[in-house]
């Protein structure tokens, strides 16, 4: 034997021996997440639980027809080469096909199938060698079995039906873990001869057939390139195959929104974009989701076949990496909530939710019976209608709606605006301190310096009211602990229409505690003066846009001529925004790559804003309860039946009468709204408490 073929020989054993000691690479599902080897893809980046992919379906090609002297097995050695440089920019998927793709002309024989059905050795080992190859680096194989072009091979619907349970039969007795099976693609397209193929119906039974032949196989189907699938076949699927080939960019967020009512993993795993359009469109399916896959047709796919790693486009691949690498230094977290999932808005696919028990313990990490448990605490706390979301690692684990819709109904959620308010505030400091708005302003400025519609003061101590002041109630503005209503006209509330009640303040600012509404009014007309602009219109750009947030109501007030109509703090949101405020907030304000809320202020709320020892005027409750328009429900200590027992000390909440209730804990990534649009009492802390209690040790 000659030395470089016994050293061949050898690497091979190497090689070998490498991958039996590491053992198979194994795909799996769990939930909507992607997983390799029992672990989430891509922990801690944008791309958590996807699987990004490429389209290299000629990588095991021939032609006997047209091109009998190209060398198939040649091919298949510049492809398996670059295998670990497109792993290297974050391709965790090829899709190869058993019948090749268009090769960029007419005529090509090129299949994996004899008529009846039987699988062609020679073919089949070159796609053992690229599904071993991928194996070794961890790489999934999506094998796809008909294309259209090469799909009148078979003889008849019986070879079809033949030809894909020995595809199934093969992959089983081959030990492959690392593949998902495709069994046609584009399956719609009228180039399919057989109508098996070509029709939903048809398509869904081979898929349900593949799934008796090896039901641990994972199987679809690809749709064409408008980015919809039948929901026969959906339905039949274990993950939904997309192509985006003739979707633009700004069309695939819709098309996705349209796909998440099936509850399974999409994959997009071909777009003929290129350059900064396939970098965008794999953005948009990251930001939604989604897993996005590549096909470079006239470079990867046409004769004669290049393979040429991140150099095949350096502008996708670079923003390949990016999505797919963790970001700032940051280590990879466990789950996607700390890492950098955001919703993106409800018309796009909204927040993502589980509803089976497995997936709301492994990947939500709350127990499935304590959250039963609370549904129907929620169900019997009252008579009222409402909408509630429990939010745990980024996943709704639970979502309870009773005559209100959590996505749409946009009823007032009464005090839980104070938090909205003092947030909004926070940005409008922050901006104004860059130079981005007509005003600076700070929290330790005096309030009424940005109320002119004030002057004169009705009472003079009003000068000393900072805005800080305003949003931790001890302003001494409070009227309503004399049983003065909480609305009216703006002289009323700024203490020019003749009551006493709101001419003069209750105690010297700083002094003491009184919860007040109308302090949070002023608050309103501070933004307004800060930022040139109405408060409403500004909480829409700085923070509701932002936040994918879609649906509002705002309260205004009208007055005397010199007042003006002005909105209020008062608003209404449904269940689902509102979980978008605090999960904000859980994120030191940020969303996706952008800081929206001051993390100064998020860092604010969960410590003491003042002094203030004596109980709060109204409700006696602990005046260090009260922030900055959040409270702090652990230190509730009883009064009026309110305690925090049992809620951990670094949950923020804002309780809103009439049972709404907003609150996060960062300890335990943990989210949950109810919104009622109505008033009255209700046992607040006893929602979050229960809410705790379903959260289970992080995985």
């Amino acid at each position: 034997m000659s030395p470089p073929r016994l050293i061949a020989i050898l690497i091979l054993l190497w090689n070998s021996a490498i991958a039996l000691a590491a053992g198979p690479t194994v795909v799996s599902i769990a939930g909507t997440r992607w997983q390799i080897d029992g672990a989430v893809t891509y922990p801690g980046t944008r791309a958590e639980g996807l699987l990004m992919n490429v389209r290299m379906v000629n990588a095991a090609f021939e032609d006997r027809r047209v091109h009998p002297e190209f060398d198939p097995d040649a091919n298949t050695d510049r492809f398996i080469a670059r295998i670990p440089d497109y792993a290297g920019q974050g391709v965790r998927a090829f899709t190869i096909c058993l019948q090749g793709g268009m090769p960029g002309y007419e005529g090509a024989l090129n299949s994996a199938f004899e008529p009846n059905g039987a699988l062609r050795e020679e073919y089949m080992r070159r796609v053992r060698r690229i599904i071993d190859a991928c194996d070794r680096q961890g790489i999934v194989v999506i094998l796809g079995c008909y294309y259209q072009r090469q799909s009148k091979v078979l003889a008849d619907e019986a070879a079809v039906r033949r030809g894909l349970v020995n595809v199934v039969n093969w992959l089983r007795a081959s030990g492959a873990k690392n593949v998902l099976l495709e069994v046609a693609n584009e399956y719609p397209i009228k180039g399919f001869v057989h109508p098996v193929i070509r029709s939903p119906e048809g398509m869904a039974g081979l898929i349900r057939l593949a799934r008796q032949t090896w039901p641990q196989l994972l199987i679809g189907a690809s749709g064409v390139g408008d980015g919809k699938s039948d929901d026969a076949v959906a339905e039949a699927s274990d993950f939904v195959l997309v192509h985006f080939n003739s979707t633009p960019v700004s069309q695939i967020p819709a098309r996705l929104a349209a796909l998440k009512k099936f509850g399974k993993p999409i994959v997009c795993n071909e777009d003929d974009k290129s350059g900064v359009d396939a970098a965008s469109a794999a953005e948009a399916c990251v930001a939604h989701g989604v897993s996005y896959g590549l096909m470079l047709e006239k470079l990867n796919q046409h004769y004669p076949f290049a393979f040429n790693g991140p150099a095949d486009d350096p502008i996708f691949y670079a923003k390949l990496k990016s999505l797919t690498t963790v970001s700032n230094g940051k280590k990879p977290e466990a789950h996607a909530a700390i890492g950098d999932y955001f919703p993106p808005p409800e018309s796009q696919g909204g927040w993502r939710k589980l509803d089976k028990p497995e997936d709301i313990r492994a990947l939500g990490g709350m127990d499935p019976a304590k959250l039963d448990e609370l549904k129907q605490w929620l169900l019997a706390s009252d008579k009222r209608n409402f909408a509630a979301v429990v939010i745990r690692h980024g996943y709704i684990c639970l979502e309870v709606q009773r005559g209100n819709s959590a996505k749409t109904d946009s009823r007032r959620v009464a005090s839980c605006s104070k938090a909205v308010c003092a947030t909004v505030l926070a940005i409008a400091s922050e901006q104004s301190q860059r130079g981005l708005n007509p005003r600076k302003m700070t929290f330790d400025d005096p309030a009424f310096d940005f109320i002119p519609w004030a002057q004169p003061l009705s009472d003079p101590r009003e000068a000393k009211i900072t805005v800080r002041q305003l949003l931790n109630h001890t302003s001494g503005i409070c009227p309503e602990a004399t049983g003065a209503p909480n609305d009216g006209t703006w002289d009323y509330i700024l203490g020019h229409s003749g009551d006493a009640r709101t001419a003069r303040l209750a105690f010297d600012p700083g002094t003491a505690c009184g919860y007040s509404t109308i302090a949070f009014d002023h608050a309103s007309l501070v933004c307004e003066t800060v930022t040139g602009k109405p408060y409403d219109q500004f909480a829409i750009e700085a923070l509701f846009k932002p936040l994918g947030i879609e649906h509002w109501w705002f309260q205004y007030y009208d007055g005397p001529p010199k007042y003006g109509r002005h909105p209020s703090h008062g608003l209404g949101m449904p269940a689902r925004d509102l979980a978008r405020v605090c999960y904000c907030m859980l994120h030191n304000g940020q969303w996706n790559d952008r800081q929206v809320i001051p993390k100064w202020f998020v860092e604010q709320t969960g410590g003491s804003s003042h002094n203030v020892k004596t109980p709060e005027l109204r409700w006696k409750f602990n005046p260090q309860n009260f922030v900055l328009g959040w409270e702090r429900p652990s230190l509730l200590t009883g009064e009026g039946g309110r305690s925090g027992a049992g809620i951990p000390s670094d949950a923020r909440a804002k309780p809103g009468s009439g049972g709404q209730y907003i609150a996060f804990v960062p300890s335990l990534d943990l989210v949950i709204t109810r919104q009622t649009g109505s008033s009255g009492e209700w046992a607040f802390e006893e929602n979050l408490k229960r809410a705790c209690a379903a959260s289970v040790a992080s995985h």
